[in-house]
């Protein structure tokens, strides 16, 4: 717990946590979810803000639009490496090209996902929020390793299938 507080949450920010916690799992979102919205709000600072952004919204929408939120922040924190990772440098004349290469990619994939039940039915079968993965499939960002994982786990695609040149 010294850790927590020293990171600026503090012991009454983790009650609040654990009340809000309890109130999602009484509107029926994944105990997985949860449990992992709890451990990384604990963690870090702007994924307690977005718990308590959740629980003051009443609008279904921007409720579910603060979900998908929570589920990137929970992903960031997975893929955080311990130490830091020097990246390759990609030439601003490259940009371009790498974007179509995603939006290419992307756009089979979501073939893939059409034939094989849509986008809610994957939401489901995934755990990923659903405003998610319609943010994932519209978005030219370059798409997280946990997040394709999971679409391909559930879709049996191999690895091989989902690997691109830009992101080997």
């Amino acid at each position: 717990m010294s850790n927590v507080i020293e990171m600026g949450i503090t012991a009454e920010n983790m009650l609040e946590i654990y009340g809000i916690a309890t109130q999602m799992r009484a509107e029926g979102l994944n105990a997985e979810f949860i449990n992992a919205a709890v451990n990384r709000a604990g963690e870090y600072e702007g994924t307690f803000d977005l718990m308590l952004m959740w629980r003051d919204e009443h609008d279904p929408e921007e409720r579910a639009a603060t979900l998908a939120d929570i589920q990137d922040a929970i992903d960031e924190g997975r893929e955080r490496p311990n130490q830091v990772v020097e990246k390759p440098y990609i030439p601003f004349d490259q940009l371009e090209n790498i974007s179509d290469k995603v939006k290419a990619f992307k756009a089979g994939l979501r073939n893939k996902v059409d034939a094989w039940g849509g986008i809610m039915k994957l939401a489901a079968a995934t755990g990923i929020p659903q405003p998610s993965l319609s943010r994932f499939f519209n978005s030219t960002s370059m798409p997280r390793r946990t997040t394709l994982y999971k679409i391909a786990n559930v879709l049996e695609l191999s690895e091989e299938e989902i690997a691109t040149d830009w992101i080997r």
